[in-house]
């Protein structure tokens, strides 16, 4: 018994899936683990997932090929299903798990979902019956998905890893990541020379014309390697340098001939290059560095289209630059250039489509610029534009839902739906809006469920569950808020302890804390209320001095001032909150130049006023965006009338939140016994 060969896992699967089981087979058995596996789990053999048994290739010298199976299946420590169409109706495969399961290893059945089964088919439906039969009714085992637009091979291996070596999926994510920087890093660096080294070659050492042409051939396809492959290996990992090394050393390739010496393809590959020389100078923040290079980029293109108006390729290679150039605009401040590019990125959009409406990444194309161009009408405080934009980018997004429900597809759909409730917010129909937070938190929540590895889309499905919250919240639903709030911040505690450096969900955990701290202290919790608020601004200003999260936000640092602000008038200690607010209104000041935020900036900055014991700084701040704001913003803005005595101003707002259904619980304390236009026993600046 001892001298029987082990197996780390056993693959079942029909022949049909050969090819793809053939590739299962070889991943695993090639895989390298991080060397402090070993001493993490016990032993040497965790550096290796090997052997694994596959029995087109163990079984060829076996005259008993049953007994082969059973024997194998024994010493295996784990199985793999292969599930498809055609192993759900293999008689050998149902019999091999079977076997499987009854000697007691249900729990250490790994399901992975062919890529060619259809998109829409559920995991359900491609068990073995004998699996499903093992499983409590309604209960389906946890999978990999091979299929298109879910996990993919590279995934997908570490996930059948992680169950094999008994470790954390993150760890080995993190662990390959590094890896694939270093290797991506080692290979630019040797591409770079290559490039440079067949340059060179060219101009000095070849003197066949057709030899020159093939070597610049040769070149140009490790140019457009660089900036196609290389640049979507690199970008998920944030290698910003490598990728500004990229993009120039092919600008320099390409500067070497006269411009009008270049052809099509040549004069196309130089502009992605510009394009992404934009994309990292924008991350960067050197915004008029962007603009030019996007303004470059996109000269070429729009001369490329009209030499070939037909080209789908080289329309969506000029929509890509007419949105960066947009972008740029909106984020520095010129809202009408910004807006005159974003139409005309749709107009690309819908050229696409018309060109092939097959092609699914151009259909989507124009849901993309309906969301840029609605995001933009609300911040212009044109809701009722920003309503439809957002419309049409829904009914694309769901369309495509129908066809094929990737996790792409989704979210693009359930982001869409997010923008649209804030816009109808917007327009006083808050409980139109409350359907929306419903259904994207719901579908979040689900896919979500289906793909419990993806942190990240647990992360974007708690943050719907707050927004959710903040809405229930104002719209006086105090215990499902409560229950939401409560929830969704255990959850998210979890998350950031899995993994501390991610500045997203720090974040999310900071806003939830906050909104913690403002609902403790309107339900008389003052003791609690400071606590959870002390909590916030020490994970903020942690979260602060750390990488990339230093740039001070509205929606955050400017939150959680406004609500220590909030603390101390409640406590009665109005020269802190005056102070604070003075502190509020030095920092707004200082970023004025930056246009990105500017609607939220206004609403803090009316606040900040207010409190100060400014009214009239805060009509005028507040006034000439009132259809732009949020209900708190136009509480704030009511305040500020009655304090400067126009009460029937003040009186006309407040009943029409009332009439929205607004009931936060700051309005609904403040303005609880002041009829509209009357007179209130609350002091005006709390």
């Amino acid at each position: 018994m001892t001298s029987r060969q082990r197996y780390r896992a056993f693959i079942s699967y029909s022949h049909r899936d050969r090819k793809i089981a053939e590739w299962l087979h070889r991943a695993l058995e090639t895989y390298r683990a991080p060397r402090d596996l070993a001493s993490a789990a016990g032993g040497a053999s965790t550096h290796t997932l090997r052997p694994i048994f596959r029995d087109r290739d163990e079984l060829s010298a076996s005259g008993n090929l049953n007994q082969a199976i059973r024997d194998a299946l024994d010493q295996s420590d784990a199985m793999i299903v292969l599930c498809s169409p055609a192993s759900v109706a293999s008689r050998w495969v149902d019999q091999e798990v079977a076997y499987f399961v009854n000697a007691g290893g249900a729990e250490r059945v790994i399901c992975v979902i062919a890529p060619e089964t259809d998109a829409r088919t559920p995991l359900a439906e491609v068990l073995p019956p004998s699996l499903r039969a093992a499983l409590p009714p309604g209960v389906e085992p946890l999978a990999v998905d091979l299929r298109r637009d879910a996990d993919g091979k590279r995934l997908a291996r570490l996930k059948i890893a992680a169950r094999l070596l008994g470790v954390n999926l993150d760890r080995l994510v993190q662990r390959d990541a590094r890896r694939r920087v270093r290797l991506m890093t080692a290979f630019t660096a040797a591409a770079l020379l290559i490039a440079a080294g067949m340059g060179a070659m060219t101009v000095e050492t070849l003197k066949s014309r057709q030899i020159a042409r093939q070597q610049r051939d040769e070149t140009e396809a490790l140019v457009a390697y660089m900036l196609g492959d290389l640049r979507e290996q690199l970008e998920p990992v944030g290698r910003l340098d490598v990728l500004d090394g990229v993009g120039a050393r092919v600008l320099a390739y390409y500067a070497k001939p006269r411009t009008d010496r270049l052809d099509d393809k040549a004069l196309a590959q130089r502009a992605k290059a510009q394009t992404l020389l934009g994309t990292i100078r924008e991350q960067r923040g050197d915004l008029a560095g962007a603009q030019a290079a996007f303004g470059q980029a996109a000269a070429t293109t729009q001369a490329l289209v009209e030499r070939d108006p037909r080209n789908g390729e080289r329309i969506f290679d000029e929509a890509q630059n007419v949105f960066w150039l947009g972008y740029v605009e909106w984020r520095r401040g010129d809202v009408a250039a910004a807006e005159r590019r974003f139409k005309r990125y749709e107009a690309l959009a819908l050229q696409l489509v018309k060109l092939d409406a097959n092609r699914a990444d151009w259909r989507v194309e124009v849901a993309y610029a309906n969301n840029n161009l609605g995001t933009l009408l609300f911040e212009q405080g044109r809701p009722e534009e920003a309503v439809a934009a957002f419309r049409r980018a829904l009914a694309v997004f769901e369309a495509e839902v129908a066809r094929a429900p990737t996790k792409k597809n989704v979210t693009g759909a359930a982001n869409s739906r997010a923008w649209l409730a804030d816009a109808l917010v917007r327009q006083g129909r808050m409980r139109d809006a409350l359907v929306e937070r419903e259904t994207v938190s719901t579908v979040l929540a689900r896919a979500s469920a289906q793909a419990p590895d993806d942190k990240r889309l647990l992360a974007r499905a708690l943050g719907a569950e707050l927004a959710l919250a903040r809405l229930e919240r104002d719209l006086g639903r105090k215990a499902a808020s409560q229950t939401r709030f409560e929830a969704a911040q255990r959850r998210l505690d979890d998350l950031t302890k899995l993994d501390p450096t991610n500045a997203r969900w720090r974040e999310y955990l900071v806003g939830a804390q906050i909104d913690q701290a403002d609902r403790l202290a309107w339900a008389g919790q003052a003791g609690a209320a400071r606590a959870r608020q002390a909590a916030a601004v020490a994970a903020l200003a942690k979260l602060r001095a750390s990488g990339d999260s230093k740039v001070w936000t509205p929606d955050l640092d400017g939150r959680t001032l406004r609500e220590s602000i909030i603390l101390a008038q409640l406590s009665g200690d109005q020269v802190q909150a005056r102070r604070l607010a003075e502190s509020l209104l030095a920092k707004l000041k200082t970023l004025e130049s930056d246009h990105e935020g500017a609607a939220d900036r206004s609403a803090l900055r009316g606040f900040a006023q207010l409190a100060a014991g400014d009214p009239q700084g805060a009509i005028a701040t507040l006034e000439p965006r009132r259809r732009a704001l949020a209900p708190a913003g136009l509480d704030t803005l009511a305040r500020a009338y009655l304090a400067s005595g126009q009460r029937d101003r003040a009186g006309e707002l407040v009943t029409g939140l009332r009439k929205d259904g607004y009931a936060n619980p700051a309005f609904l304390e403040f303005w609880r016994d002041s009829p509209p236009g009357g007179a209130t026993s609350r002091e005006v600046n709390q």
